[in-house]
Formats: structure tokens, sequence, C-alpha cells
């Protein structure tokens, strides 16, 4: 029998944990939990789960500099966070941070489970051994070491910004939509924000130095790497 999936859940409602909880366990997950973000943290570093769901609005620490201290210990786990307003600025730029993607907690059980399934099964497909480098002139793109160097350049990579480039290589020269961006960001069927990829897109240019300048933004809503 395969091993359960392990969620490391940060709640700091206690109805909300224990629902929580009882959902995911529900689904055969084993499930740890936590009331704040230090002891999240704590229990992150103790032990790597398989995912881990972060409330936004925590005591100790909130979920945004959780998030910021995980992607420290560790920068392929994924994590979501959980909002009462997903279209929060702080849910956004946790994404900059590492996050994988965040939800509005008035979405349906149905769609939590399939998000932590979606972000599960990118987790699996990225450990399987590929192509794990990418030159962009003098440039060399480290995709497992998510780092970028050469030119001029030194730079750590956010997962996000390491997703959108490895999509733009993987059809040089082909546009990539925002819904094709959005799908291996985030997974099949999640509708984003434009803004939130223009963000990406940004600093993963500034990051690139002259190589940025092989990422090509046409007429606003598409991108495709220069050949």
């Amino acid at each position: 029998m395969a091993p359960r999936a392990e969620i490391l859940i940060a709640e700091d409602e206690p109805s909300a944990r224990r629902g929580f909880r009882a959902l995911f366990e529900g689904e055969g997950y084993a499930v740890r939990t936590a009331r704040d973000g230090e002891e999240a943290v704590a229990k992150f570093i103790e032990r790597r789960p398989d995912a881990v769901l972060l409330d936004v609005m925590m005591p100790k620490m909130n979920g945004i500099a959780a998030c910021a201290e995980m992607r420290k210990a560790d920068l392929l786990v994924p994590i979501l966070f959980f909002t009462a307003m997903p279209s929060d600025v702080g849910a956004v730029r946790a994404l900059g941070l590492g996050a994988d993607d965040y939800i509005d907690k008035a979405k349906s059980p149905e769609e939590l489970l399939a998000r932590v399934a979606a972000v599960l099964r990118r987790a699996a497909a990225a450990a399987k051994p590929r192509a794990d480098a990418l030159g962009l002139g003098g440039v060399t793109v480290d995709f497992a070491a998510m780092t970028a160097s050469g030119d001029g350049v030194s730079a750590e990579l956010t997962k996000s910004e390491a997703l959108f480039l490895r999509l733009l290589a993987s059809e040089r020269g082909r546009c990539f939509s925002f819904d094709e961006i959005f799908a291996a960001l985030r997974g099949e069927g999640y509708i984003g924000d434009d803004n939130a990829v223009r963000c990406i897109a940004k600093r993963l240019k500034a990051k690139l130095g002259r190589a940025g300048e092989l990422i090509s933004n046409t007429r606003g809503i598409r991108y495709k790497l220069v050949r």
C-alpha cells in the first residue's frame, strides 16, 4: 500500500482547524495541525510534510512570514494559503515569496481537495528526472537548484518564476496564453489574476539581466521565449 500523503494545516480558529483535519483525513491524508505561524514553522522543520495549508492571518507569526521561513528550509514542498479575501494583496505577495496557490475559505470542500491534489501531482511530476538546465545567452538557469548565474547574473528563482520559465522553454518561440501559464503555475482549470503573471514575468526578467530580454510579451496577453 502506498504511503499516505501528509498535510500540515496551520489555522488559529479551533473549529476550522478541526473541520479541515476531518476533511483531509476523510480523504485518506495524514494530517498534522498548528495553531499559529510559529508552531507551523517548527513542525515543518521537524518533519517535512507533502503539502502545507496556511491561514494568512494568524497570531505570533502570520502566514506570509511563515511561508518565507519555510522556503528558507525547503523550496519544493507545495504551500497553499487560506484567505477570507482572495484578492488580498498579501495573498498575491505570498505567491512571490514561494507559495503555490491561495484559495478563498468560502470555496467548497471539493475545490479545496482538488487544489491540494493538483499541487501534489505537480510536485510528484517535478521530482521525476528531467532536463534541469537552460542556457539563455551567457546565463545558465538551473531548475533543480532554482538559480540563474553567468553574464553578471547571480540570482535565486521562486518556484513560480522557475515554472513560468520552464513552460516558455518547453516550446521556445511559441506564444503561451495566460490560461496556459495559469495551468502550468497552479493547475488545469485555475482562474488566476493576470497581474500576478505580469509581476512574475517582470521579476524574472529583472533577475536574468540581459538574458531577460529573451522573454517577450506579445500584445500584453501572451508570453514567449525568443529563439
